[in-house]
């Protein structure tokens, strides 16, 4: 065999060897891996708070329990979960938490975290416009006012919660309430102005 059929040969085994390494090379390389971003600060500060006001709620604090509810209903520290909201809400109400009464009414009002109960509804908000919550007693008058869950409307009440709400500063119910005046008649306009001019005045003296 002549020297240049050996160089001929030796180079094309030397080819096929590195043929295989070449294929190699050729792949692509994968990415290097990212290490996972860090904790949001502000996430777990919430996750935290939600802890801690839950363990206070637990321990019968109405606040707590309110505020338990909020953070349910909002989805804050936690996953939002109206029904748990409720639930905390009633806890706070239980224990006469006038925002939690009010609360628990706007619940069974729309519907959230259990079914729609327009009577649960205005029992828990009558406990709460009682005690001079005003967002409740615009609620009880629409409610009055639009018939929910009841036989017919009820203007002489709707207007009595307005008046008082009315009374107690609040603008959207000085728009409204006047408007009223052509529902009722002399007599029942007469009357209930009284009946929410003695709520008002017992009312101011706490």
């Amino acid at each position: 065999m002549t020297y240049n059929a050996i160089l001929i040969r030796f180079s094309l085994c030397a080819l096929l060897l590195m043929l295989p390494l070449a294929a190699l090379w050729a792949q692509p390389k994968a990415p290097p891996t990212k290490a996972p971003p860090p904790p949001d600060p502000a996430v777990l500060a919430a996750k935290a708070k939600f802890e801690q006001t839950k363990i206070a709620a637990e321990k019968g604090d109405a606040l707590a329990q309110l505020e338990l509810g909020e953070l349910h209903y909002q989805g804050m520290g936690t996953g939002r979960d109206f029904a748990e909201a409720l639930k905390a809400y009633q806890k706070a109400a239980a224990q006469g938490n006038v925002l939690a009464e009010a609360n628990v009414g706007w619940m069974y009002e729309r519907g959230l975290g259990i079914g729609i109960d327009p009577k649960l509804a205005m029992e828990w908000y009558t406990k709460a416009a009682q005690k001079g919550h005003i967002e409740a007693q615009l609620n009880l008058a629409e409610i009055y006012y639009n018939q929910k869950g009841l036989p017919k409307r009820d203007y002489t009440n709707a207007f009595y919660w307005y008046t008082i709400a009315m009374g107690l500063g609040n603008k959207e119910a000085k728009t409204f309430a006047p408007r009223m005046h052509t529902l009722l008649t002399a007599e029942e306009k007469t009357q209930t102005e009284q009946r929410a001019k003695l709520w008002l005045d017992a009312y101011k003296k706490k």
